[in-house]
């Protein structure tokens, strides 16, 4: 069974091993996203100790991970080519983000990136926020696909600190 739970110090090298996957399948398809020391095993602990860690478990066995922030994103305060859904800046949070989401390698095609999102969606509903922003890179087709699926809109572009992305947001 399928459930969420925030990360661990002890989910650390699993959490690793899965993002290592994915910087992998990154590189060989020629994508720039995550192939400069972003993320990192020392990203992932700082997630986990300021709580904006999560898991996505299969049982008892962690087959995802992201950082789910709920305070806000500075780097979402500037959007161009669109503008956001709702009128939330990093100051008024009233929306969730999720970054750097990763799968188990061998469980891709699964549909747990779709699951692990609305997993999330719900956490942000219980919490009361409005929306829920996330963005990803222009070649990244795997997001580009799943997120218009379950509702989020393109919204625009926004820069991080690798470059820009596309930016989308889901109102509850």
């Amino acid at each position: 069974m399928l459930h969420i739970r925030r990360a661990t110090e002890h989910d650390i090298p699993v959490i690793w091993e899965i993002l290592k996957g994915e910087i992998e399948v990154m590189r060989r398809a020629g994508r720039d996203q995550w192939q400069y020391g972003y993320p990192n095993p020392d990203t992932v602990a700082s997630d986990i100790e300021i709580g904006q860690g999560w898991v996505l478990l299969d049982g008892t066995q962690v087959v995802g991970y992201c950082a789910f922030i709920t305070a806000g994103d500075p780097c979402y305060d500037h959007i161009w080519d669109g503008e956001w859904l709702t009128d939330s800046n990093s100051t008024n949070s009233r929306y969730t983000v999720v970054h750097r989401l990763g799968i188990d390698h061998g469980r891709t095609g699964q549909g747990l990136a779709t699951a692990f999102l609305l997993m999330l969606i719900d956490e942000s509903k219980r919490m009361g926020r409005e929306s829920m922003r996330i963005d990803t890179n222009f070649d990244n087709l795997e997001m580009l696909h799943i997120l218009p699926k379950i509702g989020f809109t393109r919204c625009g572009m926004i820069m991080v600190k690798d470059g820009e992305r596309n930016a989308f947001e889901k109102v509850f």
